[in-house]
């Protein structure tokens, strides 16, 4: 029987034949039973030098530690002491690994370099270690092998097996992953630098400025950027380091009479190994050709604005002139006619011609009364003569007269005063929000009040009708409103629409002026 606390003990076949008849009978005897992976010993059968060799409890107990694999080998690389690890690794039972030739499960192309291993082990001194691949039931695991081995009383090779499969797989994610960034950094279309909160640069992707990475690396940012550009760049690196958020900022670089744009983008600020703290990346993109677009798209956008405002001065100078005409030289020539027809009227006897003649005065009087509104449309006298306070409640009045619709105004504009262009220009926005107020937003009231602020005269235009939606203010093809916007934008006014369904509509206008 077995005796407790001493190791298990396998009998030695004397020749290879009887060797593979006890395998075979060991196999079918432990076909039934867990193998035995405790400590394997077979000390009893190795040559009497080595059977007076006992394990101490603390070398037992190292045996126990993993994950490495503990083996003995003699002499002749076989395989005489193993732990549980070692056996797991291996994929073999307890009873098969012993005595068994440890080269069985190195793979083929390794078998020299394991050899020679051996060797080597035999003349050194310390631990010799080697990584090389064996070959476990048709697969290929890769270890590192610690050999110790002993000459005393009989040469004993001591070895220690590390599994590296998850660390191989370890590194080979960590190397892709590298690859990934790496292609990543080269390829990205702008400069990335890693910066700390003194402007050190720590890691630059590629060349820039006229400069190598090398020569980069560990000098200070502000080495590259213009004196008068620093305190801006300074702001927003401490306003990344401070607040751990965002921050944006444009600088401009001139070097041989040409003007370069940069925009630079500052990650938020996190944790790093250098010696100052917290690192921040930051992408380094030239904008110059935005910048050259953007502005030639602004003067475009002036020169239409200004384009446009002088077709509204030539359209109102115009509308002034005709008016004048009309006024003048139509109304004085009615007039007259109008005169002769009234001689002739007191000279006729006949009552049938006075009759006629009557109706073609009344006639004569309808189409003077239809110039002088003609007139008033094209260019309200009232609004050169008396102002813009006056001229709008004219118009509020007009409408009033024709619609029906209750108009109040109230105004204190005669305090401010406006130039000719601005005036004209305010007074076509209004006529056109109270046209609208007519044609669509089915109101019954309308409040127009206007007060006078330091430089600026405050329009008001308020209705009672069913209002419209904020998707038809915002839109570019309600061309009233843009119209409306553009025309006081152009004389440096703003405009704002406040409205809800059925609740009304608010436009309020902000006019420069001049206090009396």
């Amino acid at each position: 029987m077995k005796q407790a606390g001493k190791p298990h003990l396998v009998p030695l076949p004397r020749s290879p034949r009887a060797r593979k008849e006890a395998q075979h009978a060991a196999q079918l005897k432990d076909s039934n039973r867990v193998p035995d992976l405790r400590l394997v010993s077979v000390q009893d059968h190795l040559p009497a030098p080595l059977q007076n060799r006992r394990q101490s409890k603390s070398e037992t107990g190292l045996y126990d530690l993993g994950p490495i694999g503990f083996l003995m080998l003699d002499r002749r690389g076989r395989i005489v002491e193993f732990n549980q690890y070692a056996a797991r690794l291996l994929a073999m039972p307890g009873n098969w690994l012993v005595r068994c030739p440890f080269i069985v499960f190195v793979a083929k192309h390794e078998i020299s370099r394991f050899i020679q291993c051996l060797m080597d082990s035999t003349r050194n001194v310390g631990a010799t270690h080697i990584e090389l691949d064996l070959l476990i039931e048709k697969r290929v695991v890769p270890v590192q092998i610690s050999l110790t081995t002993t000459n005393d009383k009989g040469v004993v090779h001591r070895m220690g097996i590390t599994d590296l499969t998850e660390s191989r797989m370890t590194q080979s994610q960590l190397q892709n992953s590298l690859a990934r960034w790496h292609s990543l950094v080269q390829n990205a279309p702008d400069t990335i630098m890693t910066l700390d909160g003194f402007g050190k640069i720590i890691f630059v992707n590629r060349p820039v400025w006229g400069y190598s990475e090398d020569v980069l690396t560990g000098t200070s940012i502000f080495d590259y950027i213009p004196e008068i550009e620093n305190t801006k760049l300074r702001r927003c690196l401490n306003e990344v380091f401070r607040s751990e958020t965002r921050s944006e900022c444009e600088i401009l670089k001139i070097e041989d009479n040409r003007q370069t744009w940069f925009m630079f983008s500052f990650g938020p600020a996190k944790k790093g190994a250098s010696v100052a703290g917290s690192l921040s990346t930051v992408l380094i993109r030239d904008i110059s050709e935005q910048k050259l677009g953007a502005e030639i798209l602004r003067a475009s956008g002036d020169q239409l604005r200004e384009f446009a405002a002088r077709i509204d001065t030539v359209r109102e100078e115009e509308r002034t002139r005709v008016a004048r005409e009309l006024h003048d030289e139509l109304g004085q020539l009615l007039t007259i006619l109008k005169l002769d027809l009234s001689w002739m009227h007191g000279q006729l006897g006949r009552y049938e011609l006075r009759k006629k003649m009557k109706a073609i005065i009344a006639h004569v009087d309808d189409t003077i009364v239809r110039v002088r509104r003609i007139t008033s449309e094209l260019r309200p006298f009232i609004l050169d003569d008396l102002g813009l306070g006056p001229a709008i409640e004219w118009q509020a009045s007009e409408i009033q007269r024709r619609t029906g619709i209750r108009i109040l105004v109230t105004s204190d504009a005669d305090r401010v005063r406006i130039a000719k262009e601005p005036a004209a220009a305010t007074f076509r926005v209004v006529q056109e929000a109270l046209t609208n107020v007519v044609r669509h937003a089915e109101a019954t009231r309308v409040r127009v009040t206007m007060k006078s602020r330091e430089h600026a005269l405050m329009i008001s235009i308020e209705d009672n009708g069913k209002g419209i939606t904020e998707a038809q203010i915002r839109d570019v093809k309600s061309l009233g409103i843009v119209g409306m916007k553009e025309r006081i934008a152009r004389i440096g006014g703003e405009v704002n629409i406040f409205s809800e369904p059925d609740k009304g509509t608010r436009l309020d206008m902000i006019i420069p002026a001049q206090n009396d």
